[in-house]
């Protein structure tokens, strides 16, 4: 699944908020070869597409689930975007294929 998937040039964005820029946190995403980007000070443009996302991940796919323990949601997450939003769900901006299916296409 998704945990075992090796970035190979991913990008990890945020906003500068105190618990990204922790030494733990910017360790963690060095060490797993991702590339660190932050958005500029009080600048939510610069995490337009970020914001998208999670907003159509709540509104699609957790605010269904009510209650759920941390590693539940973990898993809900995990599985949004490494088997529905890649695998299932159609993106108007790729023809109306499923990112796998576009890449896959290409």
């Amino acid at each position: 699944g998704w945990r075992s998937i090796k970035p190979g040039g991913s990008l990890f964005h945020s906003d500068q908020g105190v618990q990204y820029r922790s030494e733990e946190v910017l360790k963690t995403l060095s060490g797993a070869g991702l590339t660190i980007s932050m958005s500029r000070r009080g600048n939510c443009w610069d995490n337009a597409c970020a914001e998208s996302f999670f907003s159509l991940m709540k509104r699609e796919w957790l605010h269904h689930l009510g209650l759920i323990s941390r590693r539940e949601m973990e898993d809900a997450v995990a599985y949004y975007i490494g088997e529905y939003y890649d695998n299932v769900r159609s993106h108007e901006t790729l023809g109306g294929l499923a990112p796998r299916a576009y890449e896959l296409a290409a």
